[in-house]
């Protein structure tokens, strides 16, 4: 009789065991979310578009209107050149923005300038071909052109292997100094245009 107590009590217990088993494996484990670190690193900076905050680094469309057609009466230019440049502005800016996330898509770590038109401001300090990085851009978004009132600059996503070595062999080098931002033009500076600017979409959109 005592065996069979005995017995019986085992049986349950193995049961009791085999029930709480089965119920750890029926329940999903607690997603453990992965860190995104906005500091560094292109895992991190592939996430966030430059678009939210360039405005801190950039002169607003009222901004330059405010200067070219009420502030500075003496810029010599008419006012349909005036909204060529702001034209050119607002289309540079979204071009460059553009391209800086269709590269985060396909995870493209550098960017080098090239120059859209003649742009006798930029071209003496920005020679085309030099590149930075996307942690650069990340950490610096004023390197995004446009970086004045009719810049032609624009930034265009390196297609190569992505590797600093490469860029260097084919003679891109890089815009910062010695881990310094290279000083950029004063936005007022003006480079004028005097037909329309094309805005045709780049070869590879």
């Amino acid at each position: 009789m005592l065996l069979a107590i005995v017995g019986i009590l085992l049986l349950l217990f193995a049961m009791l065991v085999a029930v709480r088993i089965g119920m750890r494996r029926g329940k999903p484990e607690d997603d453990i979310p992965s860190p995104i670190i906005h500091g560094s690193g292109i895992y991190s900076i592939i996430r966030r578009s430059p678009r939210e905050n360039i405005g801190d680094y950039k002169p607003s469309q009222e901004e330059i209107r405010k200067y070219l057609f009420v502030k500075n009466v003496n810029i010599d230019i008419g006012v349909p050149e005036k909204e060529r440049l702001v034209a050119a502005w607002n289309d540079q800016m979204e071009a460059n923005i553009g391209e800086v996330e269709r590269g985060d898509k396909e995870g493209t770590e550098f960017y080098y300038f090239d120059y859209k038109w003649n742009d006798p401001v930029c071209s003496s300090i920005i020679h085309k071909g030099r590149f930075v990085t996307r942690e650069q851009i990340f950490q610096y978004p004023q390197v995004i052109p446009p970086f004045h009132l009719g810049c032609g600059c624009q930034l265009c996503k390196y297609q190569g292997k992505d590797k600093l070595r490469e860029t260097t062999e084919i003679g891109m080098l890089p815009l910062f100094r010695s881990g310094e931002i290279v000083p950029l033009p004063d936005w007022k500076e003006i480079t004028r245009i005097e037909t329309p600017f094309s805005t045709s979409p780049r070869q590879d959109e």
